[in-house]
């Protein structure tokens, strides 16, 4: 049996496929009992006054030191029901308990206003870029300040570098797919240089800010899937994805660092294109949408290492602890070495304590 490791070494042999002394965890905490369990101090009264945010921002990290390997977007969420307005007009509404934002109302309505939008954002991606590289020492200063401090806040468990994506899931987020829909079928160029313009910008960035000293990893991400079928035509993704994630992947590779891919939605109709792209490892297996974490480890074999596989939607939420232990056990055997143990997605007030603990305990019982 493996001595105990440190965080660090589990999570770098878990990628490369090798023996561990346990079964790392890796999740989004965005669950307030497990912030209080974890944390051991109960949650002060919500509110959005400094002193208090800096304090839930303080137990958020500790829950995720004491329960997680490795983790991305570090934080307590929304703690403040309210709306804010953004830079480019959209208003979004912050909501504490599912602990997410949703546009409550764009600055444009109708086709004219969605295009004058997307060129506006592809400007001010292109301006991005070229700002990181004509002075990438100080875009790399501020960024390594701030990650630093998420760091201190969680002690020794990893955290992704960067989250990057190529521009798609913001714009199509934005726009809402009506308008998505018209622009790429009346001007596909304009998404075209939409997504070339939010690629070049992450790829500065990677440059600016990669040190694997740091993070051994990346997200790179794109949702490009529903339940059962892509949201997107195997075609368009062929000419306007894959090609683009394949040169961002191949970005943070030049500097070392591994590249976990995230979709949610069912992947497998298009998995010889994501590994084709240089992919290391795929998040989050998301089952009820139809994926299977047996059969994508022996699609992909020892290529790929795996993270999530446990369903948040309606095992850990609606489940018993005997029902999530025995689906992390098999989860264990069907995808295991190479395995990170999590959610599919993230951890947030839908799961149970009782069944975020199982999952937690058949982690550190298995070997």
């Amino acid at each position: 049996m493996p001595a105990v490791m440190s965080k660090r070494e589990r999570v770098e042999k878990t990628m490369a496929g090798q023996e561990t002394d346990r079964v790392p965890l890796y999740d989004l905490l965005r669950n307030d009992a497990a912030f209080a369990h974890f944390s051991g101090e109960a949650l002060p009264p919500l509110a959005g006054d400094e002193a208090t945010l800096a304090r839930l921002n303080r137990l958020a990290g500790r829950a995720v030191n004491a329960f997680l390997d490795m983790t991305r977007s570090v934080g307590f969420g929304p703690v403040v029901e309210c709306e804010t307005t953004d830079e480019f007009g959209f208003v979004h509404h912050h909501a504490p308990f599912e602990k997410t934002s949703w546009i409550a109302r764009r600055p444009f309505d109708g086709e004219a206003g969605a295009i004058r939008f997307l060129k506006g954002w592809i400007v001010r991606m292109q301006g991005q870029a070229r700002t990181i590289t004509a002075n990438p020492w100080a875009h790399r200063e501020q960024y390594h300040r701030t990650f630093l401090q998420t760091q201190a806040l969680i002690g020794d468990t990893v955290n992704l570098l960067a989250q990057h994506g190529l521009g798609l899931d913001d714009i199509r987020h934005r726009l809402g797919f009506e308008y998505f829909a018209f622009i790429a079928a009346e001007d596909p160029g304009l998404i075209s240089e939409a997504l070339e313009a939010g690629t070049a910008r992450n790829i500065a960035e990677c440059h600016a800010i990669a040190d694997r000293h740091l993070s051994p990893a990346v997200l790179t991400y794109g949702d490009i899937a529903g339940k059962n079928k892509l949201l997107h035509s195997p075609a368009f993704l062929r000419a306007e994805f894959f090609p683009r994630l394949k040169r961002l992947n191949e970005a943070w590779h030049e500097h070392g660092i591994k590249c976990l891919f995230h979709s949610d939605g069912y992947l497998m109709e298009v998995m010889d294109d994501l590994l084709a792209t240089g992919i290391d490892g795929l998040n989050p297996i998301e089952t009820v949408a139809g994926m299977s974490l047996k059969e994508v480890r022996e699609k992909c074999g020892p290529r790929l290492f795996l993270a999530g596989g446990i369903d948040m939607s309606q095992l850990l939420s609606n489940g018993t602890p005997d029902q999530v232990r025995v689906a992390c056990r098999q989860a264990i055997a069907d995808a295991g070495p190479g395995f990170f143990m999590g959610s599919t997605t993230e951890a947030d007030n839908s799961c149970t304590l009782e069944n975020l603990l199982a999952m937690y305990q058949v982690a550190h019982e298995a070997r």
